[in-house]
């Protein structure tokens, strides 16, 4: 399993001995799977676990929109292809870039929106709401979920045909 972290740790409401605790739990794990992947190759099954630390998607749209504009402001994108830019300039600029766009999101307690939660991520995502709240989550409630996910015709953006 690895760990990542998805956030601003930076936060000074962040008790420095969690942030300690949350980076190091982040470095061994990748560490951990890049030994595994090492000795079986990168085909090995590694699940991934991404704790939203601190995390807002409207926080995270802003610093990659920063990011983009001090690439600009640097010549590292000249002004003149900045017409020619598509989504992909925001989207490796986010917290999420490492991690794929989510296929499905699971809203648990009844509630059904998304509360600044991956926002940019989430465009293609299908969104499973339950009344069921996350501690009383369960595996009967995830393969409902899941079953309910297999049943969805994925257009992404497309019409039906």
């Amino acid at each position: 399993i690895q760990i990542d972290l998805l956030g601003n740790l930076e936060d000074e409401r962040i008790p420095p001995g969690a942030k300690k605790e949350l980076q190091r739990l982040q470095s061994e794990s990748r560490n951990a799977c890049n030994k595994r992947r090492d000795k079986f190759g990168n085909s090995t099954n590694i699940l991934t676990i991404c704790l939203a630390i601190n995390y807002g998607a409207r926080a995270d749209i802003l610093q990659a929109a920063q990011k983009l504009a001090q690439a600009i402001a640097s010549g590292e994108i000249s002004p003149n292809d900045i017409s020619a830019m598509d989504e992909s300039e925001i989207s490796k600029r986010l917290c999420t870039a490492h991690i794929p766009d989510p296929d499905l999101i699971i809203r648990t307690s009844g509630e059904t929106r998304l509360s600044n939660f991956l926002l940019w991520d989430a465009a293609y995502a299908e969104l499973y709401f339950t009344d069921l709240l996350w501690p009383d989550f369960d595996e009967e409630a995830l393969e409902e979920a899941l079953v309910w996910y297999g049943k969805r015709k994925r257009r992404f953006g497309g019409r039906n045909e």
